[in-house]
């Protein structure tokens, strides 16, 4: 499920687009989203929200993208191509905002920055006419149409592969209604009493550390914590953001209130997030297919 809120509030909610996957795939946790019962799991909260049951694994996400690139390279060789997929690498969750900061370490480290070695990583450098075949226009509209006399799909190889294995299972419609819940618990957790008094009580907290921050937004607006290199000034308000946040247990209120407003907005649709369910089963198992045939 890719970006489900404004630009401002995309640090909180962990919903980022990644080359797994689509926003058919309806996947409200993100793109890497950890198996169940993994320790990133039992220590985030975006992860154990509800509407997670309805994403994809992180090792799931790493199966379809390790297929499509099988896939791939079936296609490349119809050019006379050879194309060696990358190795399956599955992705590691990264930090868990969607309430904000709420792991010391990294506030102590990065402040309100995203820890660098979680950024994108660049693919490998590729033959000019592998790329060229691989990628189509997706990267560069002046690559040819065709290659050798044949026509180039218009996203590459890759983009070919990966509509092939969506297009048979895509359901826009669960897709929609995760992206929706996800996305109207977290607006609507916020006006919630309990939640606003938690905000509160946090910024009680930072005025006692000489901050004054109505709502644990705020800093990331700063722009002294957005631009330039991370300061003593940033990480010694992230941690103190962190730490009230864990001295008046606001994380864990906020997680709790969000919590039932997803339960109940899950009721409503359950049929349609069981469909989203059902078809994410199917193209794992169609992944998994894949790469058994190497």
């Amino acid at each position: 499920m890719r970006r489900l809120v404004p630009a401002m509030l995309a640090m909180f909610a962990l919903v980022g687009c990644t080359a797994q996957g689509s926003q058919d795939d309806g996947d409200p946790a993100g793109s890497n989203r950890p198996t169940k019962d993994s320790e990133a799991a039992k220590g985030s909260y975006t992860y154990r929200l509800p509407i997670a049951a309805y994403s994809y694994t992180d090792a799931e996400y790493a199966s379809i993208a390790a297929a499509e690139h099988m896939l791939a390279r079936t296609c490349m060789a119809r050019f006379s191509l050879t194309y060696q997929p990358p190795p399956p690498n599955p992705p590691q969750p990264g930090a868990d905002r969607r309430y904000g900061l709420s792991d010391e370490k990294s506030a102590a480290l990065f402040g309100y920055r995203m820890d660098p070695s979680e950024a994108p990583k660049q693919p490998p450098q590729l033959d000019a006419d592998v790329r060229a075949v691989l990628y189509g226009k997706r990267e560069d509209a002046s690559e040819p149409a065709e290659y050798r006399g044949q026509k180039v799909p218009e996203n590459g190889c890759l983009g070919e592969a990966q509509s092939d294995l969506r297009k048979e299972y895509s359901d826009p419609e669960g897709a929609e209604a995760a992206s929706r819940i996800s996305s109207q618990s977290y607006e609507q957790s916020m006006q919630l009493p309990e939640v606003q008094a938690g905000f509160r009580n946090w910024s009680a907290c930072m005025q006692k550390n000489g901050y004054t921050y109505a709502s644990p937004r705020d800093p990331f607006a700063a722009q002294e914590f957005r631009e330039g290199p991370v300061t003593e000034r940033e990480k010694a308000t992230a941690g103190a953001d962190v730490a009230c946040k864990r001295r008046t247990g606001l994380l864990d209120v906020w997680f709790t209130e969000e919590s039932k407003l997803q339960t109940a907005m899950i009721a409503k649709d359950r049929q349609l997030l069981q469909k989203l369910q059902d078809v994410h089963r199917q193209k794992v198992a169609a992944a998994t297919a894949i790469l058994a045939k190497g």
